[in-house]
């Protein structure tokens, strides 16, 4: 996957869980992967440069790197997420798909979401700004 997308290990398992998750926050990023808050930068600042993420501020996101592409909004306790990985997540949006109106519990394990997430990236249907 890293030689795929032309980085380096971590900032490919970081790119792999913003598709695949429904709430990567940084603060969770930090704790799962055993990172920096620099670490955390530096690997998002690659994906950026690669145009694999865009940086930008979203509410109640809790992180500063997203998938390009349209953004769903979400009234807590839902999480917003961006449009691409909604039908993976089982998530249901508005007619207009500007607003989360539901989730589900996962069908998958959270290997499996990765392994779906990354055929779609794969396959012709990356997320696209």
């Amino acid at each position: 996957m890293a030689r795929r997308l032309g980085v380096q290990e971590a900032p490919a398992a970081y790119y792999l869980q913003v598709p695949a998750l429904d709430a990567p926050t940084d603060r969770r990023v930090r704790r799962w992967r055993g990172w920096s808050r620099q670490e955390l930068r530096a690997a998002g600042a690659v994906l950026a440069e690669r145009g694999l993420l865009v940086e930008d501020k979203r509410p109640r996101a809790g992180r500063t790197v997203f998938l390009p592409g349209p953004w769903a909004h979400a009234a807590a306790p839902l999480p917003p997420m961006e449009r691409w990985k909604a039908p993976l997540l089982g998530a249901r949006l508005s007619a207009d798909g500007d607003t989360v109106q539901d989730t589900q519990l996962p069908e998958h394990t959270p290997p499996d979401l990765f392994a779906l997430a990354w055929r779609r990236v794969t396959g012709g249907q990356a997320p696209a700004g």
